[in-house]
């Protein structure tokens, strides 16, 4: 049997994955960490998993794999850390930070401890994204444009425009790729509009509809995927997870797992300094 822990009582997922795992025979929830006392009480009652652990590193050396789902992606790296030990398998929830130092670094030590990482946004996992991506890689057309939709939260307590914005930018990128040249952004009040420069055409991202839609255009057709139930998407989430926590490949680079991170701090920073932000990191 596996043993994990989470790290991250306050947030909903967490109570998503641990519902998702009772009756689970080949993975136990050995403890869970949280700063929201409140929180770790109802945790507990209703999982009856014990969150009485003194910080986020108290599970090193007793688990398989670790699960971190706090809702600041501010505190993420710290929590991280401890647990990048050769072997284990360490899932990073959306975002994965807020830093791209912190990003770099992540992905950097994950590499060089053999450290298999997983997390972000479930969006990528949706069914109508992968099937816009597939048929972008079957078309001989060139894509002219693109645009892109999802709900934002600019003023939210848990880092402000980093704490949702990362599920459109996964979005874009499961569909287009990691190529992304540049980006310019402005912000509207509680709206981001953000243009991602591929080179040869252009993505248009749209932060603060309540919708999570994506449009294709080629040169003489358009192709559309909308995702309905986001929620649904967790189950996706942790069972790629736990494949890896009993030995599967990586679909997804370290790399791979952190360049959302790195377009998300060049929409930031476009947006605050009114500038075009080229993306050196690949």
């Amino acid at each position: 049997m596996k043993k994990i822990a989470i790290i991250g009582t306050e947030n909903s997922h967490a109570s998503a994955f641990a519902s998702m795992l009772q009756g689970n025979e080949n993975v136990k929830i050995i403890g869970a960490f949280g700063t929201d006392t409140e929180a770790n009480a109802r945790f507990y009652e209703k999982f009856s998993i014990d969150c009485s652990s003194p910080s986020p590193d108290a599970f090193v050396g007793q688990v398989d794999g670790v699960m971190v789902t706090s809702r600041k992606g501010s505190t993420h790296f710290e929590s991280v850390i401890p647990y990048l030990t050769s072997g284990m398998t360490v899932f990073v929830d959306k975002p994965i930070t807020v830093s791209t130092d912190e990003a770099l670094k992540l992905s950097e030590l994950s590499e060089k401890n053999e450290v298999k990482l997983c997390g972000g946004s479930c969006l990528k996992y949706a069914n109508s994204l992968i099937r816009l991506s597939r048929a972008i890689a079957r078309s001989d057309e060139d894509i002219c444009s693109a645009a892109f939709c999802a709900p934002l939260d600019i003023e939210s307590p848990h880092d402000g425009f980093f704490f949702y914005a990362q599920h459109l930018v996964e979005m874009c990128l499961s569909v287009l790729g990691n190529r992304v040249k540049s980006v310019y952004a402005m912000r509207n009040i509680d709206k981001v509009t953000a243009i991602l420069n591929y080179g040869d055409f252009s993505a248009t991202l749209a932060f603060g509809c309540n919708i999570y839609t994506a449009s294709v255009t080629f040169r003489n057709f358009e192709k559309h995927a909308t995702v309905n139930n986001v929620v649904r998407l967790y189950a996706n989430e942790l069972s790629y997870f736990l494949s890896l926590l009993n030995g599967g490949k990586m679909k997804y680079s370290c790399s791979e797992v952190v360049y959302p991170v790195i377009i998300l701090n060049a929409i930031y920073d476009s947006f605050t300094q009114n500038r075009e932000i080229r993306i050196d990191c690949v």
